[in-house]
């Protein structure tokens, strides 16, 4: 039925916009509307705008109207005797605690989410809309724009926008409104919600009036500066123009409170802000112009909360919050980025319009530039990528996505810049050619990891933990990866071997896949023709690992050392995974090391080195020898090598996202554990890290802590009541349940 108003041009999608498909009606009737109000405060030109409401349209069609209209569009009988059996022999009932009622005939009104009653609603209405632009040439306000005049009749459905030059002229067409609803006997004008504006000059300036006009006998409200009109979804004041942004603003930061005072956890506080407070923002973005002023206050409020929820230190680099994932950040949405994306939308949502008016209104100041990046992307990138499509199947990239990346790539440029100049949160910069970042999906925060562990996290890696900075020896990266003390009493080793254990399940999946013939070590390369497609083959994952009936896996911890076999190697060195076949004559061998990640590169070199003369030593006994030398960092951070030990052993995509997930949090778990005992264990090693000139052993003389009292205990008695350390996980005595373990008591 669309298709035929539309091929028939019984439909004017100029003029009414409402539920056409691949029209946005509220977005481009806005942006006609403003312009035309744009154009006639310019020009000082008279212009009255008068906006129509009708009271329950939908509910007062009556059927013999919605018949005729058929029959005066000239649509096939069989249609007609269709849908004039479709209404007429369906009935409905009202279910009420008593039970559904008698069945009831549907004489009046068209349904309520029924597929059929938006068009068929379209149909009728179109013929006050045709009698309304027969005098639009003569009465209605149009400007020239780019050898193109507006239209001045702007329907969506039932809402009606009419501009005319002079209030008389509008009064004429009010009481051609007033003549269609008497002639439906059904519809009716609701004059409550029928606005006006006419802008003229009255003595000598440029104003807005009351030009008196009335629909239905009574008389319709003037727009004021105190009650501005809303028009599909966009606000106008009395002069025009969009009023006051700032309510928008404090409404949204009210929401932003009104979320933090829920009782919930504060990560779920963070996702309902990504993925349903941003949302709201969406069409205030695309309809209004907020000023750099808003969007900072914006940003600001959100950036506040969003460090409060996450536990970020307010000092921390706020980019961290923003970045992607690919930048080591939480790749949350920031309210001015988001502004811009949405600034795009429109651009493409308008360029794409039917209307050719819209199409050549006016765009943006930063338009061209962005404009010319996407011609020359389309001609020298994707059009070098396209140019031999055979080799598998192309999507089609669609313009906004790519503008979206150029907005995004400014940003991420933005944030390098402002990195460089910082001191000490800019590692990320330097460990992204080695490590890979976490995969930090809400799934994962919400229900692995506690919120305790997520602050630990951020702040180590924004290196924004409360340390004890006056001493060289109290800083945050000292405590997890340089202190002897640590090291002297197993806290270094044990986070290496939670991790190494995770590796050692890697390792004895890919034993058994490989005695399964699951994989094979047999590497395959398939090649596809020009002009033809790739073929999905089954050919088995590569794999280092083939299958042998003696494979034996020696694994070095802190508690239980191992030795190699005399008859493969006579060496006194031990890898921390050392598996070998002696059927195969192969042999692997891995070495983990959990450094600083900035100190990633070093390591694993000297890692390499360490075991040079025990890689010759076997090869020389006829072993064919792989040493991987991997690294996940102490904060989390994972580096590359991992990966690449992961892949050679022939492992699945999924299952190599799960180690990587294991193994991370394996050893940001064990360093969260070290940073909270860290006072206990320094303390037991006969360091003492003072703030202030006061010592632990100090603050223990003055409160008579005696054997017993938890190490923690005392630290938050006196740490929180003297000022000696900052408590960074609250007061709360009771420890998150995976780390009570580490909260032991003096000897």
């Amino acid at each position: 039925m669309t298709r035929f108003m539309l091929s028939n041009k019984y439909f004017r999608p100029n003029h009414q916009k409402g539920f056409l498909p691949g029209i946005s009606g509220c977005l481009e009737h806005n942006t006609l509307l403003s312009e035309s109000l744009k154009d006639a405060r310019k020009s000082e030109r008279q212009i009255t705008v008068c906006w129509i409401d009708l009271e329950n349209a939908f509910g007062s069609i009556q059927h013999e109207l919605m018949l005729f209209a058929l029959r005066w569009y000239n649509f096939p009988p069989l249609v007609r005797d269709m849908i004039a059996s479709y209404y007429s022999k369906l009935k409905f009932s009202i279910i009420t605690k008593e039970g559904p009622s008698k069945s009831l005939s549907y004489n009046v009104g068209l349904f309520q989410g029924c597929c059929l009653s938006p068009i068929t609603f379209n149909i009728v209405i179109n013929i006050l809309v045709d009698k309304l632009i027969c005098n639009e040439k003569k009465w209605g306000y149009r400007f020239k724009f780019n050898n193109k005049y507006t239209e001045s009749v702007l329907a969506f459905a039932d809402d009606l926008a009419i501009l005319t030059r002079h209030p008389k002229h509008c009064q004429v067409l009010l009481d051609e409104v007033d003549k269609f609803c008497e002639w439906t006997d059904g519809l009716r004008t609701k004059p409550s919600k029928c606005h006006c504006l006419c802008l003229g000059r009255r003595n000598t300036r440029y104003t807005s009036y009351d030009p008196g006009l009335s629909i239905g006998g009574q008389c319709v409200s003037t727009v004021t500066e105190d009650a501005p009109f809303k028009f599909l979804g966009r606000k106008i004041d009395n002069i025009g123009r969009t009023p006051s942004l700032e309510g928008i603003v404090d409404s949204f930061l009210n929401d932003l409170n009104k979320v933090d005072s829920q009782q919930i956890s504060n990560v779920k506080k963070a996702w309902i802000y990504d993925n349903y407070l941003t949302s709201r923002l969406n069409w205030p973005f695309l309809v209004y112009d907020f000023s750099k002023t808003l969007l900072s206050k914006l940003d600001a409020g959100v950036i506040k909360m969003l460090k409060l929820w996450l536990g970020l230190a307010l000092t921390a680099d706020s980019s961290a919050l923003f970045r992607d994932r690919n930048s080591f950040g939480m790749n949350l949405k920031r309210p001015s980025e988001l502004y811009k994306h949405l600034r795009v939308s429109k651009r493409h949502i308008l360029g794409k319009s039917h209307d050719d008016v819209v199409t050549s209104l006016p765009k943006d100041n930063d338009a061209p530039e962005l404009e010319s990046r996407l011609q020359f992307h389309k001609q020298f990138m994707i059009g070098a990528q396209n140019n031999r499509v055979g080799l598998g199947s192309s999507r089609k990239v669609q313009d906004t996505d790519i503008l979206k990346s150029f907005i995004r790539q400014d940003e991420n440029d933005k944030y390098k810049i402002h990195a460089m100049s910082l001191e000490m949160q800019n590692e990320w910069l330097d460990i992204g050619d080695f490590c890979i970042p976490l995969a930090l999906k809400w799934r994962t925060l919400i229900h692995d990891w506690s919120p305790a562990l997520l602050k630990f996290y951020l702040n180590a890696f924004q290196m924004t933990l409360p340390d004890q900075s006056n001493l060289a020896v109290g800083t945050a990266k000292h405590l997890l990866v340089g202190c002897k003390v640590l090291l002297d009493c197993g806290q270094y080793s044990r986070r290496h071997d939670r991790v190494l254990e995770i590796i050692r399940e890697a390792v004895s999946l890919s034993v058994a896949r490989a005695q399964r013939e699951i994989t094979t070590n047999e590497r395959s390369i398939g090649f596809v023709r020009e002009g033809t497609r790739a073929i999905k083959s089954n050919v088995k994952p590569y794999s280092i690992l083939k299958a042998a009936s003696d494979w034996t896996i020696m694994m070095d911890t802190y508690e239980k050392q191992y030795k190699i076999p005399e008859d493969i190697c006579a060496s006194a060195s031990r890898p921390d995974i050392f598996l070998y076949s002696r059927i195969l004559k192969r042999v692997v061998m891995i070495e983990l090391t959990v450094p600083w990640e900035t100190n990633i590169p070093k390591d694993h070199a000297i890692k390499v080195n360490k075991y040079y003369e025990l890689t010759n030593e076997l090869t020389r006994n006829r072993f064919v020898v792989d040493l991987y030398a991997v690294e996940v960092g102490a904060r989390g951070i994972t580096a590359k090598s991992l990966y690449n030990l992961l892949k050679d052993l022939g492992l699945s995509r999924t299952n190599i996202n799960s180690f990587l997930e294991r193994t991370s949090k394996a050893a940001l778990v064990g360093s969260f554990q070290i940073w909270l005992g860290r006072e206990r264990n320094l303390d037991s090693g006969g360091e003492r890290i003072t703030r202030g000139g006061v010592g632990i052993r100090k603050c223990k003389e003055k409160v008579g802590i005696g054997k017993g009292q938890p190490a923690l205990s005392l630290i938050r008695r006196n740490a929180a009541s003297k000022g000696y350390f900052t408590p960074i996980f609250g007061t709360s005595p009771v420890e998150p349940a995976h780390v009570r373990a580490v909260v032991t008591h003096h000897s």
